[in-house]
């Protein structure tokens, strides 16, 4: 049974040396892309998306597919960008714009996501009012939303003040 299987392990390396000779004619290029990517055919899908060998490597390194990392680049962001927000549970680079158009960073964005909070408007108007993520967390698990406290905050400071005017008033 154990030559069974090195007679197909050796058939499977010699099948995908081929891959490479067909993919990559060309030995020098066949040579880098063989350092980066462990298949011939994942090697083509890097290469076919535009990818060099060693743009190919830094975004697979970082785990990501071809596709994912098409996907990332194409809208501006480098490797270790897109693994910054991914770590952090944002896999789409639409997402990630959003965040930074709020003006978050990954690890930011991460810290609201944890209280539930994961709209980046929602976010921005929490912020707006001072409010860290703990903070707000107090308001929304009330069901709270950032413009109505806005308003009994504008509340709270409006009464403080006639007060305070109440206060002078019997001190003359």
């Amino acid at each position: 049974m154990e030559r069974v299987d090195e007679f197909f392990g050796l058939f499977k390396r010699r099948a995908e040396e081929k891959k490479w000779k067909k993919y990559f004619p060309n030995e020098r290029e066949r040579h880098a892309w063989q350092k980066v990517i462990p298949s011939a055919d994942s090697a083509k899908n890097w290469y076919d998306l535009g990818f060099t060998p060693s743009e190919a490597w830094s975004w697979f390194r970082r785990g990501f597919n071809a596709e994912d990392a098409v996907e990332w680049a194409d809208r501006g962001f480098t490797s270790p960008e897109a693994k910054k927000w991914a770590e952090v549970g944002i896999t789409y680079p639409d997402d990630a714009i959003d965040y930074e158009e709020a003006g978050l960073k990954p690890k930011d964005a991460a810290q609201w996501i944890a209280v539930g909070v994961t709209d980046p408007r929602e976010i921005t108007g929490w912020m707006g009012l001072g409010l860290k993520p703990k903070e707000a967390m107090r308001w929304v698990r009330r069901g709270y939303l950032p413009k109505e406290v806005e308003e009994i905050i504008v509340r709270r400071q409006s009464l403080r003040k006639r007060q305070m005017g109440e206060k002078e008033v019997e001190e003359e």
